[in-house]
């Protein structure tokens, strides 16, 4: 159990960097301050100096943590015992189109500024986010393993199946963030997506 003065430095750790969030999504990373993030969280900076050494370690811990948030939940999807192999990957599809939607401003900055940033910048960042990358990967490389012996997917290498639908799903979800469209019509657009992959388009 957590003593009164860790819980309130996770607190203070946690409403800074929703600050940094703010601004990182308003001027991009680049044009960021320390000065900038300790007027929007109102700490001073020698406290925000306390909890993270510079901007850099803020972006770092941001990214990482949804990208490990949405690691948890593929995994939870893909353990789930009372749903077959096609509901586990449709499940996947939509877990994270939702979650693109419900982080959209992390999800933004780090597309839109990855190749400014991690090569010079934060190269250990990359790395990190290409290892937890490939992990959900082998998740669903496990699933279409599973579908395979079952008898469900035709035999298809489940590695490179599992690389294109990880990329499908990708698509599917950045794209979400730039259309008009409610959840109804996000529903459909997934599941019609979801069918091209499962069905192919020939008739």
């Amino acid at each position: 159990m957590l003593t009164r003065k860790e819980r309130d430095d996770a607190r203070k750790r946690r409403e800074i960097l929703e600050s940094a969030l703010e601004i990182f999504a308003a001027r991009g990373f680049h044009s960021t301050t320390m000065a900038k993030i300790s007027k929007a969280s109102q700490y001073p900076l020698g406290t925000i100096y306390k909890y993270f050494p510079g901007k850099k370690e803020m972006y770092h811990e941001l990214v990482i943590n949804r990208v490990r948030e949405l690691g948890h939940i593929l995994f939870e999807i893909s353990q789930n015992p009372e749903i077959g192999v096609c509901d586990k990957l449709k499940s996947s599809l939509f877990a994270q189109a939702a979650f693109y939607r419900a982080n959209q401003e992390v999800v933004r900055i780090y597309i839109s500024e990855r190749s400014n940033i991690d090569a010079v910048a934060m190269p250990k960042l990359n790395e990190r986010v290409n290892t937890l990358h490939e992990k959900m990967v082998r998740l669903f490389q496990n699933i279409f393993d599973q579908g395979i012996e079952q008898g469900k997917f035709k035999s298809y290498p489940s590695e490179d199946m599992a690389f294109l639908f990880s990329d499908i799903v990708h698509s599917a979800a950045w794209a979400s963030l730039f259309r008009d469209e409610d959840e109804e019509g996000l529903k459909k657009r997934l599941s019609m997506i979801f069918d091209m992959f499962t069905n192919g388009i020939l008739n």
